[in-house]
């Protein structure tokens, strides 16, 4: 992400982070491939100016290092000997136009700094933000020939997310969906159980309780948290509910300490999904600590990502344990290969969660950078006519920017998404409710709220290519539809 002073000479216009150092893109052919490669990594544009002494001679990116590296290049890691060999001189043309990475030269061919042009760029709405200390851990897990689910990484992962949000005990699984299934079945959910569901989240919530032969009980949401609310809980429960699950939508809490404190009273079981809220707080705790058990998501569009990967939190030691029995075939810990439940082959490798790890010594910095997103986002579309931005939330809620969310009048909200792409800009709308979608019909009816939502958000892209021109080429299409 760009958007503080430049840490180089630039051309007008141009943002740089002040989180990257003007040598994170420059190499000189007397540095490695390993230090290349760490440098487009932290950079966050995947590629490099290659000079030798003040001379630029090329350019480099993580695709010409990994086509390399296919050829051998790591027996002669000396950039000199890649750029000489490996690189194709036509991909290496240092005056492209079309590289969002520019180079800044005198009559000499001496580079005195750098350009950033993103002005056509394709912008994803999410993308992976990974740095040297992922690439460091995933290379180190992978030389230790630990890649499967076994390997330090794997502890080391559960133990330092379950202290960030607070829990006693944390389970690695394979991703977020599978971390929602394993919670109801080592809290007993299945055939004859009701569980309660918000209208608006992503199909893997009501998915996981169809896994089990439970009943969903669809709720509407409340168009300030957009989340269930403890009034829609209470109307929904019966002498058949057996469990809750709020889910934390877009990173805003839902009124969890309420929820829980109802559930509590009527002895059902509450599952935090958390999928889009790391770091998140309700009255100044962590959300994922407030239900019996919390279950996160680190898909590679999530805050912290582990590629697929998920985690389920619990302060219960004998949950945590049927947890884990469960994840690993039912095998009994202490008698290897012998099974004493039907269990699930739901564990995550050691690679996936040396990143996992990685990414959380991170999780301030990506959060910091998301926030500051959003406000440029609001700065910049306050004036147009239409855009609505996310409702402030009451003084025990304090959200995260998972994704900038804004609402548009839905007449116009998919004119603005086709122009988006147009534009080379990757929008999303909210997600469909569920009562909407015909598989799950049988259990809906009609939400005002939820079907408000999701008729009129919008995602945009918040991940570490956004800088000011983003911000302003994303504000230029709605200003184009709406004003």
């Amino acid at each position: 992400m760009f958007l503080s002073e430049p840490a180089m000479p630039m051309s007008s216009g141009d943002d740089i982070a002040s989180s990257a150092d003007e040598d994170d893109f420059i190499c000189n052919t007397s540095e490695t491939l390993f230090a290349a490669i760490e440098k487009c990594l932290d950079n966050g544009l995947g590629s490099c100016l290659v000079v030798e002494g003040k001379r630029l001679v090329g350019r480099i990116s993580l695709d010409d290092i990994a086509r390399a590296v296919h050829g051998g290049a790591l027996l002669k890691p000396g950039l000199d000997h890649f750029m000489a060999t490996f690189a194709d001189r036509r991909r290496n043309d240092v005056s492209r136009e079309k590289d969002v990475l520019r180079p800044i030269v005198d009559d000499y061919g001496h580079l005195l700094g750098v350009s950033i042009e993103r002005s056509d760029e394709f912008v994803q709405v999410a993308r992976p933000d990974m740095s040297h200390l992922e690439f460091r851990a995933v290379l180190d897990a992978f030389l230790s020939s630990w890649i499967s689910s076994k390997g330090p990484y794997v502890e080391r992962f559960e133990d330092e997310f379950r202290a960030f949000v607070g829990s006693a005990h944390g389970v690695a699984v394979t991703n977020g969906t599978v971390a929602l299934h394993l919670a109801l079945v080592a809290l007993g959910i299945g055939p004859g159980h009701e569980v309660i569901v918000p209208d608006l989240t992503f199909a893997a919530t009501i998915n996981a309780v169809l896994y089990c032969g439970a009943t969903p009980v669809i709720v509407d949401v409340d168009p300030v948290t957009w989340c269930m609310s403890l009034a829609t809980v209470k109307a929904a429960c019966t002498s058949r509910t057996k469990a809750i699950i709020p889910v934390h939508l877009y990173g805003r809490p839902a009124e969890i300490g309420p929820i829980v404190q109802c559930a509590r009273e009527r002895g059902i079981f509450v599952i935090e999904d958390c999928a889009e809220a790391h770091g998140a707080r309700y009255e100044g705790r962590p959300v994922g600590q407030f239900g019996d058990i919390g279950c996160f998501s680190f898909y590679a569009n999530k805050i912290v990502t582990t590629g697929e990967g998920g985690m389920c939190l619990t302060s219960d030691p004998a949950i945590a344990k049927s947890l884990r029995v469960l994840r690993d075939h039912g095998m009994t810990p202490s008698r290897s290969y012998w099974h004493e439940r039907v269990g699930f082959n739901y564990r995550i490798t050691n690679l996936q969660a040396a990143i996992g790890q990685a990414q959380l010594w991170r999780i301030e910095s990506i959060l910091a950078r998301n926030s500051t997103i959003a406000r440029l986002y609001e700065v910049a579309m306050r004036d147009i006519p239409g855009v609505r931005f996310p409702p402030q939330m009451d003084s025990k809620s304090m959200p995260v920017v998972w994704l900038t969310c804004v609402q548009v009048p839905e007449a116009a909200r998919n004119e603005i998404l086709s122009r988006a792409l147009e534009a080379r800009l990757e929008m999303r709308p909210f997600f469909h409710t569920l009562s909407s979608l015909p598989l799950y019909e049988k259990y809906a009816r009609d939400y005002q709220h939820s079907a408000r939502l999701a008729a009129t958000g919008i995602c945009l892209p918040t991940q570490r290519g956004v800088d000011h021109q983003v911000v302003d080429r994303v504000a230029a299409v709605f200003r184009a539809v709406l004003a």
